[in-house]
Parts: structure tokens; sequence; C-alpha cells
């Protein structure tokens, strides 16, 4: 998609000023900052994670990071980045998955809807709402936002924007609906950052997040994530390139002690229900290598928060959101309407609230 002719306008964030093409950069208008265009995709990111990011030649890519927030989203871009860059495809089990995201939204919600992806991976979630007829804005803070922007560039309307989620380079109350997907618990400051998304949704639009859950009253699978906490002190530090290949013999596990037991469980009536109580069932309806995804996923990803059903709905309830509704999806669903009548409170970092409108 153009650049240029895209709907909703790219806002510096620096200023808020308003930017404009410039050779193979985006200029603002306002204070002349550049955000450099590298294959396709815009780079609107704060000065410090920019240097370390696209590895400018300059004296901040040479500092340490400014504070510990930083450091974490530096790492967490990293690993994600690996991650993408090593799973980058898409498969047609995509679609019933996307689906599941979004419920209760059909595939008809998203035409002509103008949507944001909080994160967007590979582009895999994109790619299902331009499918469908969403006018897509794509925004990742790694490197796997050129994994999105290759899969991603024969379908519908989507843009690409590597940008911090934290400091989003958009006017505000801009998108009829904002989703944000399995990411939101590995960032520093995860309500934090969905109130920050919040400010970009309409006056009567919807904002949809997953977050991972913690299994209250089911202690088999309280006591295996325990186990997982254990192992991730020692595999967040592990290179990512060595993780990749223990990610067999994880998902490998995995596979002989739940997937293969449920799927010969299930089919059998008188094990029908202990097979729906055993974990990792999901996995017997993908390929053995998005197992194999999700066991790196699992042990690379520096921050891994996970939610009660509860605290989910006191997000969106101190949002001030309507409509509130946390559904169960190998984790919670957790969506909202922003009132009408709703003001948007600014968040440190963002856009401020006259970007845009200039």
């Amino acid at each position: 998609m153009s650049l240029e002719n895209h709907s909703i306008p790219l806002c510096c964030i620096e200023c808020g000023g308003a930017l404009v093409s410039d050779a193979d950069a985006l200029r603002c208008s306002g204070c002349d900052e550049r955000y450099p265009i590298l294959r396709g995709t815009p780079r609107i990111l704060p000065r410090a994670l920019r240097a370390q990011l696209l590895r400018e030649d300059t004296a901040a890519s040479q500092a340490a990071p400014a504070d510990a927030s930083t450091d974490a989203k530096l790492r967490t871009a990293a690993s994600f980045g690996y991650e993408w860059q090593r799973f980058p495809q898409l498969r047609a089990e995509w679609e019933h998955n996307f689906l599941e995201y979004m419920q209760p939204h059909g595939p008809e919600f998203f035409r002509g809807k103008k949507v944001l992806d909080g994160g967007c991976g590979t582009g895999r979630h994109s790619y299902y709402a331009a499918k469908f007829g969403a006018d897509v804005t794509a925004v990742d803070l790694s490197d796997a936002i050129d994994v999105a922007h290759q899969n991603t560039r024969d379908v519908g309307q989507v843009r690409t924007v590597q940008a911090d989620l934290y400091n989003l380079p958009f006017p505000e109350a801009s998108f009829d609906f904002v989703y944000s997907i399995g990411v939101l618990h590995h960032l520093p400051d995860p309500e934090g950052a969905f109130r920050n998304l919040l400010r970009y949704v309409k006056p009567g639009g919807e904002i949809q997040v997953y977050l991972y859950w913690w299994p209250e009253g089911q202690p088999v699978k309280s006591a295996l994530l325990k186990v997982v906490d254990g192992m991730r002190r020692v595999t967040t530090r592990i290179p990512h390139g060595m993780l990749y290949w223990l990610s067999y013999p994880l998902a490998a596990a995995a596979f002989a002690g739940f997937v293969l037991p449920y799927r010969l469980m299930r089919s059998l009536p008188p094990t029908r229900g202990l097979a729906e109580r055993l974990p990792m069932k999901q996995y017997a309806a993908y390929p053995f290598h998005v197992c194999v995804n999700d066991q790196f996923d699992r042990f690379s990803a520096p921050i891994e928060n996970r939610y009660t059903r509860a605290q989910v709905r006191g997000w969106l309830e101190r949002a001030g959101l309507e409509e509130v509704s946390v559904l169960p999806n190998w984790g919670w669903l957790g969506s909202g309407r922003k009132p009408m009548t709703a003001g948007v409170d600014a968040a440190p970092g963002g856009v401020p609230a006259s970007a845009g409108r200039l």
C-alpha cells in the first residue's frame, strides 16, 4: 500500500507534526526529525530505540540503554525478531485461528473497518483482517515487521510500521478496531501499553486483547507452569540459535506426553472427559512445527505475565469501557467498546493530543 495514500496519517513522535516523504525517509514538517523507510516500512521509533534496533552508526547506538524499560524492550524485540524470521510461514490453519482470537467478531465485522494490529509479528492476523475487508495498519517493534511486510503485501489494504506500542505515530481516535494478540503480557508495563492503545480507538470503536491466563483451580496445570517458570530462568539466557534447536526436543516431549495421548483418549468414549483436561491439547489441531514455534516462544521471551479472568476484567473496567467481555481461548480474550463520550487520557511518551490534527 502506498504510504502517501493511506487514510490515517503518520505523525512525528517527537512533536506530533505531520510527516512528509523525503527521499527514502519521512521528515517531520514541524521539528525536521527524519524517520527512515527501509524495505517498504517506515521506522518511526524513539531515537534511542532507533539507534539500537536499526544499528545506526551514531553515538547513541554505542551507548547503554537509558533505563530498564528500554533494555527490556530491546531484549524482547531481539527475541521475537529472531523467532518470526525463523517461523515466518503463513498457514492455512491461521484463518480459523484468527477467527478464534477475534470472537465474537466474524469475517463480516472487518469489512470497511480501519484496524490497528498492535504487535503484528509475522502479520498473520493482519493478513486475514485485510482479506476480510479491513484497512489495516500493522505495527511491531522488532525485525518481524519485515516478515509481516512480505506476508501481507499481496492482500488487501495493509500498511506496516515499525514502532513502539508505548509511543505510536498516529492521531488519537483514528481506528475503528484495535487488537493486540499475545503481545501485551510480554511487555514491561502491560496495562500501560493497553491504555496507550486505547487512545487510538475512536469513540464507539472496540479494542480486543489476548492475554495468557493463570489456570485457577487447575493444580496440574499450575504445577507445570511453575516448572516452566523455573526453566525460563535458564532458557531466556540461552543464545537464540541454541534455543531454536532445543525447541525441537521440547516440542517432541510435549507431543509424546500430552498431544498424542489426547488424540488417542478423545477417540475412546470412556476417556473422552479426561482427555479434555490434558494440558497442551490445542496442538492436536496443528502441525508439529507449530508446537516447535510455541516452545521457542515460551522459553525465549524475556518477560511473561499471566492473569486471572478478574484481573483482565479489571483492566477493561478501569479503562471505562462498555460492553466488557472476557472469554476463554487458551488464555483470555478481553474486549470492550469505547464510550461515545469518552475523553482520551494522555499517556507518557505518546503523540500529543493535538498530533495529526494539523
